[in-house]
């Protein structure tokens, strides 16, 4: 598990719970956190995993079978980087990140990424202890659109384990989707400092998000993207959904740490640009959370 936070931890202690030899590849304060008492996994219950954990790659012992990338979306390349000579023709590196692109940098490095999204949500509440805080479905896809065995193998795994996984052969419209998803939630967020529920119960705020979804449907459509379901609708029905949540880029802002608004409304934006789609509400969006990142820098 390469980049190792909330989510990677999360998949990490479910698969260790189920038998499979896993190593979690995080930060220096949560790695060694587990190393010592193991990862406390809360879940309905509190339950610790003993889990294999390690700072660096250097401690990582080979072969693998799959290394899942759990990084940010911006740390994609020097995070192949460090683990290309961990793998062999047999490995698979799936890309579970939020955003548009991370498999299209993986695939500027490696041959044949996987691609998943997940909608399981986690939280790390401190060193060595992540909350589970939602539970949703993770879907798989091949970028050419095949049904292969590998894909299928994963998804088993994962979902003997407890996270529930599907295969799909339009991985581009599940990617897409969660990022318009994610473009009409996490911005608004970061910027009030408000939780998710309470976004649409402000009329205006609830306009401007469904109308920032609204151009990237539009940009989505314009390249040929089949996306799956109603984003708006299930914009809402997400922040609905997880009302007492605070968005992973807020909770990046409140850190004084870089966000991924390139890989969402940025990446939007920058496929409008491309294609003549206009996209105002993307653009300014992501003008004001990189102007809250150099503000926090400084």
């Amino acid at each position: 598990m390469l980049g190792a936070g909330a989510i990677g931890s999360l998949f990490g202690g479910y698969l260790t719970k189920e038998g499979n030899d896993v190593i979690l590849v995080g930060r220096e304060k949560h790695v060694k956190a587990i190393q010592k008492k193991g990862l406390t996994i809360r879940d309905g219950v509190e339950y610790v995993v003993k889990v294999k954990a390690a700072t660096s790659v250097d401690q990582v012992e080979t072969p693998l079978d799959l290394i899942l990338l759990t990084a940010k979306a911006y740390d994609t390349r020097q995070a192949i980087l460090e683990v290309n000579d961990l793998m062999d023709e047999k490995t698979t590196l799936l890309c579970l990140q939020n955003g548009l692109g991370t498999e299209e940098i993986a695939s500027e490095l490696i041959e044949n990424p996987l691609r998943g999204v997940t909608s399981n949500g986690s939280l790390l509440v401190k060193p060595g202890v992540i909350a589970h805080t939602g539970r949703g479905d993770t879907i798989l896809g091949e970028q050419d659109g095949s049904v292969t065995q590998r894909m299928k193998m994963i998804a088993d795994t994962f979902t003997k384990a407890g996270l529930n996984t599907r295969i799909t052969e339009n991985i581009q419209g599940v990617v897409w989707t969660k990022t318009l998803v994610n473009s009409g939630i996490n911005p608004f967020g970061a910027l009030t400092g408000m939780k998710n529920g309470e976004l649409i119960r402000e009329p205006s705020l609830k306009g401007l998000m469904i109308r920032t979804v609204e151009e990237g449907v539009s940009v989505a459509e314009k390249i040929g993207i089949t996306l799956e379901g109603d984003p708006v609708d299930l914009t809402l029905q997400t922040a609905e959904r997880t009302a007492n949540n605070r968005n992973s880029m807020l909770q990046d802002i409140l850190r004084n740490k870089r966000t991924e608004i390139d890989f969402i409304n940025g990446a939007i934006s920058e496929h409008g640009r491309r294609n003549q789609v206009p996209t105002p509400i993307n653009e300014v969006l992501t003008g004001l959370i990189r102007t809250l990142e150099h503000k926090n820098k400084n």
